[in-house]
């Protein structure tokens, strides 16, 4: 029997992540009882165990965002740590029980083809667009990583050259201060405006280009066959996988595009492909019904029944 389908998220040595988290107790998770600090002191703790590189973060009242770069393919071995931690330290300063966070977070791959500049943009921004400050008040917001970028002495796990050279600056305060006058930018906008450009940042899997994206996708799919991708957005990469192999089984059976398309709906052949994949993937009735040409979905769980053990 095939064994089943192993849920993870995509992790390999390098990778950046936007990785976003909502809390259950809406505007007061980082508002009371110093919650934002302790939260802040957790996520330096995290990035000193796991040797990963903070290129921009923010706080805000009942969520967070952190554009992370991971040399050890390790985010969730840290993120787990980063929120188990903090839940236990938020409930002994509030006094509660139970979970503090909603669901798991969400975690973006960054492209490498200057993605990273523009969502350090957007997370540091964040505080504007909740009406918090201006664009000239960032500074003034110390629950992110802008102010601590103006500072003589970076705090170590900061890592502020990667987007700034992406912006052609320098990793220096004078490059920081060319990188101010660079959100300045951002004050034409307005608000609703400011708010779709920033919807790039937090949809799908992936920011970057679509030649990158599909490049990845293909190569994460080949690279682990037996791993299913856990999330909503990832849906994508576990058809891609389901795609694959198809594929691969169309060429063991020297059969075709054009056999799928014209031969008998319940051909044995196709139902042995159609057993393949429900027992290898999470691949459901109605995709498999579709690509395999066998008519209607609900045909396909009695025409692999004959190739259970």
């Amino acid at each position: 029997m095939f064994d089943v389908p192993r849920k993870q998220r995509i992790e390999y040595p390098g990778a950046v992540y936007h990785v976003i988290s909502r809390g259950n107790y809406r505007k007061e998770l980082f508002l009371k009882e110093q919650t934002g600090q302790s939260f802040e002191k957790a996520l330096f703790e995290a990035v000193e165990r796991c040797g990963w590189q903070m290129h921009a973060y923010v706080i805000m009242s009942n969520h967070y965002h952190l554009a992370v770069e991971t040399p050890e393919p390790n985010l969730v071995a840290g993120m787990r740590w980063l929120q188990s931690t903090f839940a236990t330290r938020f409930n002994r300063l509030r006094n509660e029980r139970g979970h503090v966070f909603q669901g798991r977070y969400k975690s973006l791959i960054v492209g490498e083809d200057g993605s990273l500049s523009g969502l350090v943009d957007y997370i540091h921004l964040n505080p504007v667009r909740a009406g918090l400050v201006s664009v000239n008040e960032l500074r003034e917001y110390p629950l992110s990583s802008y102010p601590k970028f103006f500072k003589e002495s970076i705090r170590r796990g900061l890592c502020r050259g990667g987007f700034l050279s992406q912006l052609g600056f320098p990793d220096t305060r004078a490059g920081v201060r060319r990188y101010a006058n660079h959100l300045k930018g951002y004050e034409k906008m307005e608000s609703s405006e400011l708010k779709k450009q920033a919807s790039q940042y937090v949809q799908g899997w992936f920011i970057g280009s679509n030649d990158e994206k599909q490049a990845l996708q293909k190569k994460i799919t080949r690279e682990n066959p037996d791993v299913e991708w856990e999330g909503v957005d990832l849906k994508v990469l576990n058809e891609s996988k389901w795609e694959n192999l198809v594929v691969d089984e169309l060429k063991l059976l020297r059969k075709t595009e054009n056999d799928l398309a014209h031969s008998p709906k319940g051909a044995e052949w196709k139902s042995r492909i159609a057993f393949i994949l429900r027992s290898k993937t999470t691949a459901n009735n109605p995709w498999i019904a579709d690509r395999l040409n066998m008519g209607h979905p609900s045909r396909v769980t009695n025409l692999i029944k004959k190739w259970n053990p």
